[in-house]
């Protein structure tokens, strides 16, 4: 009765349209008052608390705001540029500019809003003007977009470890490689379609122009790499890398003369209302999670998936095709705090690496973040560009597929995920 009641209000308001933190809120309260056998609501309110009170999380709104201050300060512009004079004379090279420059800017800003609006705001109308069709230029740049929380800065992986106590240092350095691996199958699906379509190619630009271009983007550059010495020289740690990357960014802006007082004030705005939606979201689940466990559904999602495969590689590809089935329907941040407590731990039960399992959770609704009804990059990508999101078509779903290669990569080549921290770190 508890389970049912919870999952069918839960339906019905994401159906009518409430947003998905009102809608974890809301069928948890309700569930509860149906159920009738709790004497007190106060435990809800005490759940929310607990749940954000973590020392790990005060890196979130940090990241957020060196993202918003680099974002301001220039670096966009000269990562675009940089980009262009690497691959812009690549058969379609509009194409590949967008995806490397999205894996740069993924290492500023740690979101993949932030991410896609920043790079589809500058690429698609120039695609537009070359000849690129609307969907091969939006898909692009949203399937881009979503390397945002992978490499690191990431803010998802921080919110991660305080899910599963995982160390944040190693989650941050293990998204690395598979952020790349994301880029490239990108870059091999923007290839077939400019061939396919006989997309243009721009002049090749010469060691002159590439060395010039490198050297205003270096700031950009050195942000995740500053990031990651300072974890594994143990210099700061991973919550502590927030703040430096907050200060890393002002002194950028200010060096360029590009920021002033009015866009710092713009940033910390931004900053505080992406911090609040977050932490809304993180609040909102974890009745919904409470309310679940007590409902048994962590036993019978565990009984589902084991009585389908024994195996750690079944069990494996079970719980990849789960997490793309949620992706597809809830966003990223709100099924991480509901499905991560219940599949980490029979992974990790059954000799699967937790590092390894975060970097395959992210990138499994990474997937889901281009893919409707929610496809949250892809809806970004097609506001900040003036697209209907009917001229998309299935191209997004041809990127998806390069992105589930990717993925399926990662999730039976553990290095890929694990060289990385072991070589800055030491072996777990």
């Amino acid at each position: 009765m508890l389970l049912a009641s919870l999952l069918i209000i839960f339906m019905l308001l994401l159906v009518l349209g409430v947003p998905i933190a009102f809608s974890m809120l809301l069928s948890a309260l309700a569930a509860v008052l149906l159920d009738g056998s709790f004497s007190s609501l106060l435990f809800i309110a005490q759940r929310m608390l607990y749940s954000i009170d973590s020392m790990s999380l005060l890196a979130v709104p940090l990241f957020i705001f060196a993202g918003e201050l680099m974002g301001s300060g220039g670096i966009t512009r000269r990562i675009m540029h940089f980009c262009n004079s690497l691959v812009g004379h690549v058969k379609g090279g509009m194409c590949h500019v967008s995806i490397l420059a999205c894996m740069i800017f993924a290492g500023v800003s740690g979101s993949s809003n932030a991410d896609t609006a920043a790079v589809a705001s500058i690429t698609v109308p120039t695609m537009r003007k070359e000849g690129y069709d609307d969907d091969v230029a939006v898909s692009c740049v949203a399937a881009g977009g979503t390397i945002g929380p992978i490499i690191p800065p990431s803010t998802t992986l921080l919110i991660y470890a305080t899910i599963t106590g995982d160390s944040p240092g190693r989650l941050l350095m293990a998204g690395l490689l598979p952020g790349i691996l994301f880029g490239l199958s990108l870059m091999v699906v923007s290839s077939i379609y400019a061939r396919k379509r006989n997309y243009p190619t721009r002049t090749r630009s010469s060691l002159r122009e590439v060395g010039s271009s490198f050297l205003q983007a270096i700031p950009a550059l050195l942000a995740p790499a500053i990031i990651l010495a300072g974890i594994s020289s143990g210099v700061f740690t991973a919550t502590e890398s927030g703040a430096i990357a907050a200060l890393y960014g002002l002194i950028v802006g200010i060096c360029y003369r590009e920021l002033n007082w009015k866009e710092v004030i713009r940033a910390l705005k931004n900053t505080a209302m992406s911090t609040g939606s977050i932490m809304f979201i993180i609040a909102a689940a974890a009745p919904f999670g409470w309310v679940l466990t007590r409902a048994r559904f962590p036993d019978m999602l565990i009984g589902f998936i084991t009585s389908i495969s024994s195996s750690l590689a079944g069990t494996t590809i079970v719980i990849i095709a789960i997490m793309l089935l949620v992706g597809l329907f809830m966003e990223g941040m709100a099924a991480m705090m509901i499905l991560v407590p219940v599949l980490q731990p029979l992974m990790v039960g059954m000799g699967y690496d937790p590092i390894q399992f975060g970097i395959l959770f992210l990138l499994c609704i990474s997937i889901g973040a281009i893919t409707p009804p929610v496809g949250i990059c892809l809806f970004t990508a097609c506001g900040v560009t003036n697209t209907p999101i009917s001229r998309i078509g299935k191209t997004v779903y041809i990127f998806a597929l390069g992105m589930l290669i990717a993925t399926l990569i990662q999730a039976f080549f553990p290095p890929l995920t694990t060289l990385v921290p072991n070589l800055l770190l030491g072996p777990a």
